[in-house]
Parts: C-alpha cells; structure tokens; sequence
C-alpha cells in the first residue's frame, strides 16, 4: 500500500477514525491501532505478519525477562538471545543468498566446485527497519536507560505503528513508548503540521522523483550507451534528487501520518546536499539509521575513544555497514567500501590539521567542500542504483567516453532539477516559516491550498504507481 495511492489515504481516514472514537478508551485504542497496523502490513503479504509478530514476541519476552534476572549473566543471556533470533532472521531473508553464492564463488578460485544454497523467499518488507527497532527495545533495556513495557500491545504498536513499518523513520522505544500513554485529543496545530507535511511528501515524490525516475533516471540506467556522456551525468544528478525526494518524501508523509494520530517521528533528512564532507553528509541523510549504528555499534566498540588504528577501524566498520545494510549485494557492498574510505580519509585529514584550531571556512571554501561531497555522493550511487556490478561500470564507462549532445534532456527536466536543487539549498528557516505560516491559516484557506495541490498532483501524476526506492530494503 504505496502513501501516495488513494487506497492508503481511504485506509488512513479510516484508521484516523476508529482511533480518535475511542480516545477515552486506552487499551481499546492501542488494540485498535495494532490491529489496523498488521492490516496494513498484511495488504503486502499476509503470511509475512507472522514473522513480524515472532520478532515483536521474542523481544517482549527477552525485555521483561532482562529487567528481571538477578545477574548480569543472566541479562546478557537474554540480550544475546534477542540479537542472535534478530539479525539471525534478517540475515537469513535478506542476506543468505548473497553469502551463499560468495562462499561458492570463492572456493570456485581454489578448484573447488560446489553449487551454492539458494532459499527461494521474499525479502519481507520492513525487516531492516523493524529489526533495528525491536532490537533498540531489547539492547536499552539491558543498559538500564528505560524500563520493559509490561503491556505487550503496547509495545506492539510501537513496532508495527504502520506510518513507520515498512520503511522508517527508524524510531527509539525510548522516544515513542511514552506517546502511546495517555489520552491523544486533537491538537488543530499540530494537525496543519501534519497535513502540510503530507502536501510536501507528496508534491517531493510525484512531482519531482516520479517525473526524474520515468523520464531519465531510469532510462539512462537501463541503457546508458543510448546517452552522452553529458547526458548520463546529468542522469545521475537527477538520480541523486530523486532518491532524496523519494525518500524524504516518504518520510514526510509518514511523519505528517503520525501527527494526526498526535504522535510526533523523529526527522531523517537535514538538506544531507548541503554537507561539506562525507561525515557531516551521513550526519544529515538517513539520520536514524546513522545514529542507531553510532549508538549501537560504533560507540560499544569504543568510538574515538580508543587507539588510532582502531578508532579508524570503528568508524570504518560502522559505515561500510551502513552500506552492506541496503541490500545483499555486490554494488552495495563496493557502495560501502566508497563511502567508509571517504570517511576515514576525511577523519585522517581532520586530525592532521587540527580541526579545533581552525577558523570558520571562508565562503568559497565552504562552496568548494559542498560541491566536492555532492560529487562523491553523485558518483557512487552509481554503485547504489545500478542493478550490478557489470551494469555500473557500463554507466562509468559511457560516462567517461566524452560525447556531450543533450538531446534526451527536456525542458521539463531542466526545471524540474534546478527547482529541487534550489530548493534544497535554501535555508531551513524557510521550509520551516512556510509550515507555521500555513498552521496559522484558517482551515478554509488551508483546504483550498490543498485542494490546488491535489489537483497539481492528478495533473503530473505518472500513470502507473512508482513504488518507493526504500521499499526493497
């Protein structure tokens, strides 16, 4: 059930509905919620659910059962069972195949032949983000920074809360369990910060990724020989906003879900094209997930806060991980070597120069560092984009082969780039001002804002629903 179909806003008014009557109704509430949720998921693939609700019960259990034990070794059993049953069942259906056929590639090299293991199942949507979340629960209660939820649908609906199942924003027990407690009336502003939120997904995803996607992106990928070389970079720049608006938009329309059921989300996009070094843009694209790996893995391995070498090693691990996380594959994995080396190189140079000793950068050194990390991200999602190795080099290669004709690039897509660039570097302030501006409007002037919206939508709508890029992962 995409977010920008009509079937999602016809569930969601339903939802909306069903939650809001039984405000005064707590447990009934949050069952209701539940139960809409699991539908929602079960609209994908309903023998799937199962899976969810496993992971959801063996988590309930390994938090309770962490609080209760009377030793730490007892503790970190629980613990320990909770991450082996977690990442043993994402590694199984996302990453299994992959090992499986690398394994028996290697041991092709030394003479020895053996036809890999192949599971024939479905990647289940949501299980890197789900996973991640139930695991939080379970590795925060073990460190005492919150308390095991003792009622289970409680914790259920924090897990599968349907505006963040399938694909994020990666959300903390700590931060969204307190929500659930309590009557949730209607709040009017928060409300109009919903709604505008939701206008803005989907303007960012069917306007602009949309359009991008089936009117280059995907043409110039499928084909890139049939471009210049001109052409193809001009593809990638259009690739590079419409994933940014594909899955920012995504993340907006979730966020703005959840605020009319008064649930706040945390944000996952900070205008990452703005960043001046490969740290500062994982600081500001995917924010969840780069602050689960720092919380979860990079800071218990010791951070910064160890020798050199193995400070290097850290953070080395923790981003090519970041990468490895999208997708069982080769492109993802070179994907993650790129931006892992970036980092280091970037960390390296930063402690030779003495990064507290220096001045703020003069302006057009600030301008030099963005163009060059826009570039870095521009060029290896080659890597993230293409659908393997021998294609991405294929890209590379018509990409350094010099034609420069613009034949396939419209007027159109000509626009549509520079508004989603433009936009994107302007001040945040702005997009902020815009959203209380439009809060403060009465609801008949709001409506007829988005009764344009609406129909600027049906106008530029592609004709067949373009699934989310995030939806795979």
């Amino acid at each position: 059930m995409n977010f920008h179909s009509l079937d999602y806003f016809v569930f969601l008014a339903c939802a909306l509905v069903g939650y809001h009557a039984l405000a005064r109704r707590g447990s009934l509430r949050l069952g209701f919620l539940f139960v809409a949720s699991c539908v929602f998921y079960m609209a994908w693939n309903p023998a799937y659910i199962a899976l969810v609700l496993f992971s959801i019960t063996v988590d309930y259990v390994a938090g309770g059962a962490i609080a209760g034990a009377k030793d730490s070794r007892g503790k970190r059993a629980w613990l320990t069972a909770s991450v082996v049953v977690n990442l043993g069942l994402l590694g199984t259906f996302k990453y299994f195949n992959f090992f499986a056929r690398a394994f028996a590639d290697t041991v092709h090299v030394f003479g020895v032949p053996i036809s890999p293991a192949h599971l024939d199942v479905i990647l289940p949507i949501g299980i890197s983000f789900y996973t991640f979340e139930s695991l939080s629960y379970t590795i925060d209660v073990y460190r005492g920074r919150i308390e095991p939820t003792r009622n289970f649908i409680r914790f259920a609906c924090f897990i599968t809360f349907f505006p963040h199942l399938v694909a994020g924003p990666i959300v903390r027990a700590s931060d969204f369990l307190p929500q659930l407690d309590g009557p949730r009336r209607l709040d009017s502003k928060l409300v109009s910060e919903g709604v505008f939120l939701i206008a803005t997904g989907l303007v960012k995803k069917i306007v602009f990724a949309d359009y991008l996607a089936v009117n280059l992106v995907d043409r110039v990928f499928d084909d890139p020989t049939a471009y210049s070389s001109l052409e193809v970079m001009v593809g990638l720049y259009a690739y590079t906003m419409q994933i940014f608006c594909d899955f920012s938009g995504y993340t907006d329309v979730a966020r703005g879900s959840a605020m009319l059921f008064g649930l706040r989300l945390p944000e996952n996009f900070d205008r990452p094209y703005q960043a001046t070094s490969p740290a500062e843009f994982w600081r500001r694209w995917h924010m969840t997930l780069s602050t689960w790996l720092r919380d979860y893995l990079y800071f218990p391995l010791g951070g910064s806060q160890v020798a050199p070498l193995r400070a290097y090693f850290n953070l080395w691990i923790t981003v090519f991980l970041v990468g490895l996380w999208h997708g069982a594959a080769w492109t993802f994995v070179i994907y993650g070597l790129l931006h892992a080396t970036a980092m280091v190189i970037h960390r390296y140079f930063v402690r030779r120069l003495g990064r507290g000793a220096r001045q703020p950068d003069p302006l057009h050194l600030r301008v030099l560092k963005v163009l060059g990390t826009l570039h870095f991200v521009v060029l290896s999602r080659i890597f993230f984009r293409a659908p393997d190795v021998h294609s991405a080099f294929g890209v590379i290669r018509q990409l350094g082969a010099g034609s420069t004709a613009l034949f396939h690039v419209t007027a159109s897509l000509w626009w549509l780039l520079l508004a989603g660039y433009f936009a994107h570097y302007t001040p945040r302030g702005l997009f902020d001002g815009l959203r209380e501006r439009f809060s403060m409007l009465p609801a008949p002037a709001q409506g007829v804002l988005l009764a344009g919206v609406a129909a600027t939508l049906m106008l530029v709508a592609t004709q067949d629903v373009v699934p989310y890029i995030y939806f795979q992962f």
